[in-house]
């Protein structure tokens, strides 16, 4: 796999957090349960444009390490962030499409040590309710052989809620958990996939306000 340019991630990350302390406060808890080596699949809830970012400072910056992040393919195109990403080193993804280049790249960065970041749900919750994930979470902890770093995000969802302009301040809490693995199969079929997308579900709900839960609320 080419090599992805990550040079302004730190740099980008260090202004995020300047960012993240003016639009909140933030908090980010758990900080320990980092892994400062090996590969590692980042999986957090996603309301916001401004996750990505935060996660990145939460979970990268302050760890001394650089996440690789899996972004639409859409972002690539954005006048300033697209250019930002790309230097971040960033995985664009046709979504809807099966983008297999783009899931070798993912599995590269995953057997090759590194950490990766996702938001399973695909898209962003426009409520804060953690929704369905989707399968390709699980399927890259498997074909990549990575433990997973569950993330609640909770805030972030009110800095532009209604459709502002411009941001409000938002208390935002970045919560992690314990880094677990799926458990492994001789076949990666839909009822295999459907139970590891369950428990990685389950793992980002349990770090989030009852609020925000969804579904796995109560439990």
């Amino acid at each position: 796999m080419r090599e992805l340019p990550t040079w302004f991630f730190h740099p980008g990350a260090a202004i995020t957090g300047w960012l993240l302390w003016l639009l909140g406060p933030g908090t980010v808890i758990g900080l320990e349960n980092v892994p400062r080596t090996g590969s590692v699949l980042v999986v957090a809830n996603h309301s916001s444009n401004l996750d990505p970012p935060f996660l990145g400072f939460a979970v990268g910056h302050r760890a001394g390490r650089v996440v690789h992040f899996m972004a639409k393919n859409e972002l690539r195109g954005w006048p300033v962030i697209g250019w930002l990403a790309r230097s971040s080193g960033a995985i664009f993804v046709r979504r809807g499409e099966g983008d297999r280049a783009a899931q070798r790249m993912a599995v590269a960065v995953l057997t090759g040590g590194r950490p990766l970041a996702v938001f399973p749900e695909g898209t962003r919750s426009r409520d804060g309710q953690l929704k369905e994930g989707r399968a390709g979470a699980a399927l890259l902890a498997m074909r990549g052989g990575a433990r997973i770093l569950p993330v609640g995000i909770a805030g972030t969802q009110r800095i532009f809620q209604g459709g502002r302009r411009l941001p409000r301040r938002s208390r935002v809490t970045i919560r992690i958990g314990e880094p677990f693995a799926l458990p492994t199969a001789d076949a990666l079929d839909r009822g295999v996939l459907r139970e590891g997308t369950e428990r990685i579900m389950r793992e980002i709900a349990a770090l989030l306000p009852e609020e925000q839960r969804g579904r796995w609320g109560g439990s």
